[in-house]
């Protein structure tokens, strides 16, 4: 008689924590991604704006960790509908620096500004943390840093090499489950930073780059004084380095920590998908 009563007790806690994690889950809020491509500026293999933003979308929507996220992708530099902005919680670029501010007018000028003023995440990666000077209050505001297009000096120029890279905020959420490792890349490394300098948390540095350690940085995260999370990240020329699980795993988690949600335990899980299956399944409309 006791073990049928301590059986059915254990089934009655078991069953009602089940019923909380459910219960739980449906109250958490569901983070929008909005996932943003330029047109394509460069020969194949590089530059593969539409294709990394729907490789993105695909490595998001699949991972066996994440919750209570939704992804939605646009082309062309800019969603026809600008008012897919204004319910993001995370703003992902990946375009030409020409293109996502310079498309020029101040009317997405201010659209941005409001997005950015309400507390949305914002990420700026490879070529679009190239930033013409006019917009530099932007750049630093939103961003935390830039790459100087057109301003006094002119064009920062990169380094392409093989390289050894490091990770300095080992605590921090985007570098869960992320290890050290070596590959090849094209890398900015003359970041424009904010004065205040303590409010930028260096990310991922290449060492052999330059001597001077800020000039090491290619990857950094800022917490906006308005709760807003804005991460940049200079790397990214060539597409086959998705293939890389480190590659991948830094940039998922700045994603998903800049839409406000919890990075997962050892990170973001995610498969690299081929070129031909990612046009399946995005016509298919599933996942």
């Amino acid at each position: 008689m006791m073990r049928t009563v301590k059986r059915i007790g254990l089934i009655i806690c078991v069953t009602a924590f089940l019923g909380a994690s459910v219960a739980a889950a449906k109250d958490r809020p569901t983070r929008k991604i909005v996932l943003i491509a330029g047109k394509k500026s460069h020969g194949p293999g590089e530059h593969e704006y539409e294709k990394s933003v729907k490789l993105l979308k695909i490595m998001l929507d699949r991972s066996p960790n994440l919750q209570g996220l939704r992804t939605e992708t646009y082309f062309n530099g800019w969603p026809n509908d600008p008012k897919a902005l204004d319910t993001a919680d995370t703003i992902v670029f990946i375009s030409d620096g020409m293109e996502w501010l310079p498309f020029g007018t101040d009317e997405r000028i201010a659209i941005l500004q409001r997005e950015m003023d309400r507390g949305c995440g914002f990420v700026t990666f490879h070529f679009s943390t190239y930033i013409p000077f006019k917009y530099e209050k932007q750049a630093l505001e939103w961003n935390g840093g830039f790459v100087q297009y057109d301003g006094p000096g002119g064009f920062d120029d990169p380094k392409t090499i093989n390289a050894d890279v490091t990770l300095p905020s080992p605590k921090h959420p985007i570098s869960t489950g992320v290890h050290a490792y070596h590959y090849k890349d094209e890398f900015y490394y003359k970041i424009h930073f904010r004065p205040d300098a303590s409010a930028i948390q260096p990310i991922m540095r290449v060492p052999v780059l330059s001597n001077n350690l800020q000039e090491q940085t290619v990857a950094w995260a800022v917490q906006r004084k308005n709760g807003g999370r804005s991460v940049g990240i200079t790397y990214g020329h060539y597409y086959e380095n998705w293939r890389l699980e480190n590659y991948r795993k830094l940039i998922l988690n700045a994603i998903v920590w800049t839409a406000g949600a919890k990075v997962p335990r050892n990170g973001v899980r995610s498969t690299f998908v081929e070129t031909s299956e990612v046009d399946q399944i995005i016509q298919g409309g599933g996942k």
